[in-house]
């Protein structure tokens, strides 16, 4: 895997290509759980046993036990624990079987066999950290899942599945990883093993769709450390593709009237949808342009100049998100070009712990700086109606 020159000299250098690594392996494991479902995938929740259930536990693990094998002394922040699996040895049982199929792709991959997915230096770094028993991946994953602080030292925020529903269905979905250092990202990981992106393509002439998959391949995955730029790569079999840099201000400032808003499934309860259509409504766009669950997608498709504004207008000041849902995507948008601000004009601050409050982080707003103002302005109008 080849290193761009403005990255040689990064001081996050090794924590990017370990971190690309351990997202390669748990994308394709992932990749290998809706693979193995065929046309068995339809559930839309989240149950105890489901598919991304599992998917979720021993993408999780991977995670951990990969950057744990480099970085012991690194702490992680997810959203799983491994009560669940103490509690049901059945579910146990399957996560370590998949974790332990992943084992032995790697094992066979350092043999030289040709039908493992998995390539060689994912595999080195991986046989390292795999854990000797199921007790061993408990550990692990509750090293992420009973995590709480992010505010000082490095921490590792993860989320292997973003996107649960729409994973059931086998559409977009997002395997996110990033690194903190004093609650600063300084490194984040985004593969998106689902996503059909041309990445040798012009930038803001490619839509994102949740039907939009690549049912052969990979996927992509984006990158970026801070103060160094994005990048995004095509996730191969047994590779990672060359990296391409991301720069949007490459791209023309659009209209006001031309802006393309990214918006969750209709109808998501957290946030206040009808106030982000009058914030469309008011610069003349129409809304929703494009429609992806996966917050993390969002992010993705926001990096790729797919789609251009992203607004949260919470329903309340007590409404919260969950740091794993946006840690990683907001550096790679932000190294890409873009601005991401909360309502007060302040930076998303990250260093809170597993949830950001509206108390210190009301709202989000994520667009270019040729347009940021503008959309800004017009969220701003849409709060103040709700004192009138």
């Amino acid at each position: 895997m080849s290193t761009p020159s403005t990255l040689a000299n990064s001081p996050y250098e090794s924590e990017l290509q370990t971190a690309l690594q351990a997202v390669h392996a748990a994308s394709l494991l992932t990749k290998s759980v809706l693979r193995s479902l065929k046309n068995n995938v339809g559930a839309e929740t989240k149950d105890d046993d489901s598919p991304v259930t599992i998917a979720d536990f021993a993408a999780q693990a991977l995670l951990i036990c990969a950057l744990h094998a480099v970085y012991p002394e690194d702490r992680f922040l997810g959203e799983e624990s491994a009560d669940a699996l103490r509690q049901n040895e059945a579910l146990a049982d399957r996560v370590w079987n998949l974790v332990l199929r992943a084992k032995e792709r790697a094992c066979a991959r350092q043999d030289g066999k040709s039908d493992v997915q998995m390539p060689r230096d994912d595999a080195e770094v991986l046989m390292r950290g795999f854990p000797a028993s199921k007790e061993e991946m408990f550990e692990r994953i509750d090293a992420g899942g009973k995590g709480q602080v992010t505010g000082q030292g490095r921490v590792w925020v993860m989320d292997p599945v973003d996107g649960t529903a729409t994973f059931m269905q086998g559409q977009q979905y997002a395997v996110a990883l990033c690194l903190l250092v004093d609650g600063v990202q300084q490194v984040g990981v985004v593969g998106c093993p689902n996503l059909a992106f041309d990445v040798h393509g012009p930038l803001g002439e490619i839509r994102v769709h949740e039907d939009q998959v690549d049912e052969v391949g990979y996927g992509v995955v984006l990158s970026a450390v801070n103060g160094h730029g994005t990048y995004v790569r095509s996730m191969q079999e047994n590779q990672l593709g060359e990296p391409r840099r991301i720069d949007l201000t490459s791209i023309p400032t659009k209209a006001l009237s031309d802006l393309n808003f990214v918006e969750a499934t209709i109808g998501k309860t957290s946030l206040c949808q009808t106030e982000h259509k009058l914030v469309a409504d008011s610069l003349g766009a129409s809304w929703p342009g494009t429609i992806v669950w996966s917050q993390q997608m969002k992010y993705a498709a926001l990096t790729l100049g797919a789609t251009d504004v992203m607004v949260r207008i919470p329903k309340t000041k007590e409404r919260f998100t969950y740091i794993w849902d946006h840690a990683g995507g907001h550096i790679l948008y932000q190294e890409a070009g873009g601005l991401i601000k909360d309502f007060d004009g302040q930076a998303v601050d990250f260093s809170k712990g597993r949830q950001i409050k509206g108390n210190t982080n009301h709202g989000m707003i994520a667009a270019m700086p040729g347009v940021f103002d503008a959309v800004d302005k017009a969220v701003q109008d849409v709060l103040a109606r709700r004192a009138t």
